[in-house]
C-alpha cells in the first residue's frame, strides 16, 4: 500500500470514529422511546445505540478497505448484488456481536431470552439495511460528481485540442490543402496540421499517437508543440522527425509511441519532400491515372531514440490529389467485422471527379466510409487530409 492509500485509509478511519456518535442520535430516540421512558432509559439506548454504530461501522470499514475496495482497484470489481450481499452480512454479523457485547457491559440481560434475541435480530436487519442503503446512497453521490468532473475536463481538453486543430487553411495559388479529424471519443490521438515553413513552403503532418483519451490526446499536442517550433529553423523533415523521435522516448510514457508522417511542399516548385515513420502511406493520386504511395521513411517514433528516417522527393503535377489517412479509415469495420481497407479508399477516390476541392473530396470520402459502417460507431479516430494541386 503506498504511502497516499495509507493517507487515505487513515482519512476515512478518522471520519469513521467521528460520525458514529452523530449516527447513534436518531437510533437512541427511536429505541429510548419504544422500550425505555425518562432520561436514563434515553441515555441507556445512546449507548446501546453507539455500541452498535461503532461494532456495525468499523466491521463495514474493514471489509470495504481490505476486500471489497482493493478488488476495484485491481479490476476485479464484485457485482453490485455481490457488494451488497457482502455489506449486509456483514453488518448482520456485527449487530449480533453488538448485541453480546451489550449483554455482558452497558444492558445486562439484553440476550436473555429467546424473544430477545430475535427481537435484537429485527432490529439488527433493520440497522444493517438502512446502514446499507446510506453508503450505496454516498458511493453514488460521489461517483456522479466524479463522473461529472471527469465530463467537466474531457469537454474542456476536447476544446482545447480543437483550438489546436486547424479549421481553416491557408490560400495559396496552386495548391489547396483541407483536413477533418473526427474522434472516437471526447479527445482524439491523431493530429493533422499545416505549418508555414518560410521561403514559399509549408509542411504536411498527420499522426495517430497509441492509446486512446487524454493521454493519447497529451502526446499527440506534445508532437504538434515540437513540429511548429523547428517548422522555420530545419529544413529537412528527416532531421524534424528525428528530433520529434528523441524528444518522445525522453518524455513519453513507457509503451507509448506514434505513427507519423511528414512532408515539405515547396509551392514554387510543385515538389514535396517526406519522409514516413510508419504510418498509412499516403497516396498520389494522378490526374491522368496511377498512383504513387509515399512509403519512404523508417519506423514509428518513440521506439528507440536514434531511428534514423530516410528522406524521399515527389514531384507534383497539376490536378494530383494527394489522400493522407489514418488508420480509423482503413481499419473502419462494417457489421460483419470487415474492414474498409486501403483497397477501398483508393477506388472511392479514383471514382471521384476530377475537378472536386480537396473539401469535397474529404466529405465525399467520409460519406463512403459512413455508409461502409452503415450506421456504427466508428472503432477509432478517424483523420483525413487532402493536397490538391490546382491546375
Amino acid at each position: 500500500m503506498g504511502d497516499e492509500q495509507r493517507g487515505a485509509t487513515w482519512r476515512s478511519l478518522v471520519r469513521l470514529l467521528w460520525m458514529q456518535p452523530l449516527w447513534a442520535i436518531p437510533f437512541a430516540l427511536f429505541f429510548g422511546t419504544i422500550f425505555s421512558s425518562g432520561v436514563g432509559g434515553y441515555w441507556r439506548a445512546y449507548r446501546v445505540s453507539l455500541l452498535f454504530a461503532y461494532t456495525i461501522g468499523l466491521s463495514v470499514w474493514a471489509v470495504d478497505r481490505f476486500f471489497v475496495s482493493p478488488r476495484r482497484c485491481d479490476r476485479r470489481t464484485l457485482p453490485l448484488w455481490a457488494e451488497i450481499l457482502t455489506f449486509t452480512s456483514t453488518s448482520l454479523l456485527a449487530s449480533y456481536l453488538a448485541a453480546v457485547i451489550a449483554h455482558f457491559t452497558v444492558n445486562p440481560g439484553m440476550l436473555g431470552s429467546a424473544r430477545s434475541i430475535v427481537i435484537t435480530g429485527m432490529f439488527g436487519l433493520i440497522f444493517t439495511l438502512l446502514v446499507t442503503g446510506l453508503i450505496y446512497a454516498y458511493v453514488f453521490y460521489r461517483q456522479a460528481l466524479e463522473r461529472a468532473r471527469s465530463d467537466q475536463e474531457l469537454n474542456m481538453a476536447r476544446r482545447i485540442q480543437r483550438g489546436f486543430l486547424l479549421s481553416q487553411f491557408p490560400s495559396m495559388p496552386r495548391l489547396e490543402v483541407h483536413a477533418i479529424n473526427v474522434s472516437s471519443r471526447e479527445v482524439s490521438g491523431d493530429f493533422y496540421d499545416v505549418v508555414p515553413a518560410g521561403d514559399g513552403s509549408f509542411l504536411l503532418a498527420i499522426a495517430d499517437v497509441s492509446g486512446k483519451g487524454v493521454p493519447a490526446a497529451l502526446l499527440s499536442s506534445m508532437l504538434q508543440a515540437s513540429l511548429r517550433t523547428q517548422a522555420i529553423t530545419v529544413t529537412s523533415v528527416a532531421e524534424i522527425l528525428r528530433n520529434v523521435n528523441r524528444l518522445v522516448n525522453g518524455t513519453a510514457s513507457p509503451g507509448q509511441f506514434a505513427t507519423f508522417f511528414l512532408a515539405r511542399v515547396d509551392e514554387s516548385r510543385l515538389r514535396l519532400a517526406y519522409t514516413n515513420a510508419g504510418h498509412n502511406h499516403p497516396i498520389v493520386f494522378r490526374r491522368g491515372g496511377g498512383r504513387v504511395a509515399l512509403d519512404r521513411g523508417g519506423t514509428v517514433v518513440g521506439i528507440l531514440p536514434d531511428t534514423p528516417f530516410e528522406e524521399d522527393t515527389v514531384e507534383l503535377r497539376a490536378g494530383d490529389r494527394v489522400v493522407f489517412y489514418t488508420d480509423g479509415i482503413s481499419e473502419a469495420a462494417n457489421g460483419a467485422g470487415e474492414l474498409y481497407g486501403d483497397d477501398r479508399l483508393i477506388a472511392a477516390v479514383e471514382r471521384l471527379p476530377a475537378g472536386l476541392s480537396a473539401r469535397e473530396t474529404i466529405e465525399a470520402l467520409l460519406a463512403d466510409v459512413r455508409a461502409w459502417l452503415a450506421g456504427l460507431e466508428a472503432g477509432d479516430d478517424m483523420t483525413l487530409m487532402v493536397l490538391r494541386v490546382l491546375d
